[in-house]
């Protein structure tokens, strides 16, 4: 391994995010979606805009409500959702659908930019 790549793999380690995923397009792809869609409100590659939602990083696995900073609705909370690849694909291609009067407005409509996005999500550490 070179230099530079060290120092490349070394930064991504320390981000949270796995060098070999990074390298994944789709990943990338997903990263900028989650940049242009989720970054406002949600941390998880750098600090969140505003502290409205919770942080992202380990959100696969997690039960929903529990994130450790931002703000939870009582229906997240009281949904009993477990986040796995399958419930965050329903729950963020239309929020309100999904856990009805959530505090997430908006979701991903368009079916390649939620993988991708998922595809990112699973890297957060």
């Amino acid at each position: 391994m070179n230099r530079l790549h060290f120092v490349v793999c070394a930064g991504l380690l320390l981000a949270g995010l796995d060098p070999a995923a990074a390298a994944d397009p789709s990943v990338e792809a997903g990263r900028v979606i989650f940049q242009r869609n989720c970054q406002t409100c949600h941390g998880g590659t750098g600090p969140a805009a505003s502290k409205i939602g919770p942080d992202l990083a380990g959100i696969i696995g997690r039960k929903a409500g529990t994130g450790s900073s931002g703000v939870h609705s009582r229906l997240n909370v009281e949904s009993g959702e477990v986040w796995t690849r399958s419930s965050l694909r329903r729950y963020l291609s239309d929020p309100g659908r999904e856990i009805p009067g959530t505090l997430m407005s908006t979701g991903v409509r368009d079916p390649k930019e939620l993988e991708d996005l998922l595809d990112f999500l699973e890297t957060l550490r």
